[in-house]
C-alpha cells in the first residue's frame, strides 16, 4: 500500500506500508500545514498528494482480460449470394430450422423470425433493409441452434421493434427484441435500429459484437447477456431505462464507439474490462459497476473487478462514477468522471483495493465519499476545491506555466482526483479550479 498523507485544518495524519516503499514529502514552500488556503472567496485545501514508486517485485502485474471466444467467423461480414436463401418479408412470420445463410429484406408489421434448429446448426441472418415489428414477443427469436450470427449488410438500415408487451414462451421469459437462448454474434457494415418496451438485445449464453452501427432505445437493458459480452467494434447510440450494457459474468470491451445518453447504470458485470474503445455515458446511478450476486455485505467480493487498460472513458454519473464490489485496476486509458453531485456517493468506490499503474484519471465530484487509489506508481493528487459549479474547468500546469492536463466537469463538484504519468517526482504543479489555484510539489 502506498503512503497516505492527509491534511486538515488542525492535524496531519500519516500511515506507512509494512514493506519498504518510497514516499512523498511536501515542499514547505508550497504547503502550509495547519490552515486551509483562502483564495478569493473560496477555500482550496489539499487533502492528499501522493506519488509512490512501486517495487515491481512486490506487485503482481495484471494482464488485460481479453476475450478468447472470438473466431474468424465473428468478424466475417461477407456472404455468397448464390449460396444463400433470400427472404422477402410480407405478412407472415418466418421459421428457420436448418443451417445456412438467410438474407432478409422487406417489412413484417406484426410477427417474428424464429430460429429453431439443431444444436450443431450454424445460422447467419443478413439484414438487408428489413423492418420487423412484434406486438407480443421478440422480432428475432433464437430458440435453438449451434450458433447464430446477425449481419447488417453494407449500406442497409434495418428496424427491429417491440411495440407493446413480451409474452412468455412456455418456461422461457422472452424479454428482448433480439432474444437468443444460444451463442450470438452481431457484426456488419450497416445500421440496426432497435426499439423495445423491455430489453433490446438479450443472449442467454455468450454475446460477441465485432462491428455495425446500432441505435438502441429500450425501457430495460439495451444489451444483456448471461455468460459473456465481448465487444470488439461497432458504433452504439443508446438510451436505456435500465443498464446500457449488462452481463451477469464478464463484460469485455476491446473496441467500439459508445454514446450512452441515458441509463441507470452504464456498464455492469461481475467483472468489467475495458481494453479500448471510446465510451461516453451519462448514468442516473453508477457509470461502471462490478457487482457479484453473492451477499458480501460491506466486505469485498473477490470475484468482482473493474480493470481499465486502454481506451477513452468519459463518465457523467449521479451515483458512483466507477463502483467495484471488489478491486479497481487502472493500467492505461484516459478516464474522466463528472459526479456525483451528492455526498452519499463517490467518483470512485471500491471495496477491495484500488491500483493505478498507468493512464490518466481525472475525477471531479462532491466530497464526503471521496477515495484515492491505495496503490499508485505515478502521481495521484486528491484536492478539495471548494464548491464549484458545472462547467468550471480544472487545469494542471507545470513550473513553466505549460498546461499538461485539463478537464471541464459537466456536474458541480467540491473535490478532484488527478492521476497521470505526466505528474513527475520532484516537479511543481499548479492546480486551478475556477479562480482558485494552488502549487503542489511532488518529492520523494
Amino acid at each position: 500500500m502506498s503512503p497516505f498523507i492527509a491534511f486538515s485544518s488542525t492535524e496531519v495524519f500519516t500511515t506507512f506500508p509494512t514493506t519498504p516503499v518510497s514516499f512523498i514529502s511536501i515542499n514547505s514552500h508550497s504547503i502550509q500545514i495547519g490552515n486551509s488556503f483562502i483564495i478569493g472567496a473560496s477555500t482550496f485545501s489539499l487533502l492528499l498528494a501522493a506519488c509512490s514508486n512501486i517495487d515491481a517485485t512486490g506487485q503482481e502485474e495484471s494482464s488485460p482480460n481479453t476475450s478468447e471466444v472470438n473466431r474468424d467467423s465473428d468478424y466475417d461480414t461477407q456472404f455468397d449470394e448464390s449460396d444463400s436463401v433470400e427472404i422477402e418479408l410480407s405478412e407472415e412470420s418466418v421459421s428457420i430450422t436448418e443451417a445456412g445463410t438467410y438474407v432478409i429484406s422487406g417489412t413484417l408489421e406484426d410477427g417474428a423470425i424464429v430460429i429453431d434448429a439443431s444444436d450443431e446448426d450454424e445460422i447467419r441472418l443478413v439484414l438487408n433493409g428489413c423492418s420487423i415489428t412484434s406486438s407480443v414477443s421478440a422480432a428475432i427469436y433464437v430458440k435453438n441452434a449451434g450458433k447464430v450470427s446477425i449481419t447488417t449488410a453494407e449500406g442497409s438500415v434495418n428496424y427491429l421493434t417491440n411495440e407493446s408487451i413480451f409474452e412468455a414462451d412456455g418456461d422461457t421469459n422472452v424479454d428482448g427484441v433480439i432474444f437468443s437462448k444460444d451463442d450470438l454474434t452481431l457484426n456488419g457494415e450497416g445500421t440496426l435500429v432497435i426499439n423495445s418496451e423491455d430489453n433490446g438485445i438479450v443472449a442467454k449464453d455468450e454475446l460477441v459484437i465485432t462491428g455495425g452501427v446500432y441505435e438502441i432505445y429500450s425501457a430495460g437493458d439495451a444489451i444483456q447477456a448471461n455468460d459473456l459480452i465481448s465487444i470488439n467494434g461497432g458504433t452504439f447510440t443508446i438510451s436505456s431505462g435500465d443498464d446500457a450494457v449488462h452481463c451477469d459474468a464478464d463484460l469485455i470491451i476491446d473496441g467500439g464507439s459508445f454514446n450512452i445518453s441515458e441509463c441507470v447504470e452504464g456498464l455492469e458485470g461481475n467483472t468489467v474490462t475495458v481494453n479500448g474503445g471510446e465510451i461516453t455515458l451519462t448514468a442516473s446511478d453508477d457509470g461502471i459497476n462490478a457487482a457479484g450476486e453473492s451477499d458480501a455485505g460491506m466486505q469485498a467480493d473477490a470475484s468482482c473487478r473493474i480493470e481499465i487498460n486502454g481506451g477513452t472513458v468519459n463518465i457523467t454519473s449521479y451515483g458512483d462514477g466507477i463502483d467495484s464490489n471488489g478491486d479497481l485496476i487502472v493500467n492505461g486509458g484516459y478516464i474522466t468522471i463528472s459526479g456525483p453531485e451528492n455526498s452519499g456517493n463517490g467518483s470512485l468506490d471500491y471495496a477491495g483495493s484500488g491500483t493505478i499503474t498507468g493512464g490518466t484519471l481525472i475525477a471531479a465530484g462532491m466530497s464526503g465519499m471521496e477515495m484515492n487509489m491505495t496503490s499508485a506508481s505515478q502521481g495521484s493528487i486528491l484536492l478539495s476545491t471548494g464548491n464549484q459549479t458545472s462547467g468550471t474547468s480544472i487545469t494542471v500546469t507545470d513550473s513553466s506555466g505549460s498546461e499538461i492536463l485539463s478537464f471541464t466537469p459537466s456536474t458541480s463538484y467540491s473535490c478532484v482526483l488527478i492521476s497521470s504519468p505526466e505528474l513527475e517526482l520532484g516537479e511543481t504543479y499548479t492546480v486551478t479550479a475556477g479562480t482558485s489555484s494552488q502549487e503542489i510539489t511532488l518529492n520523494e
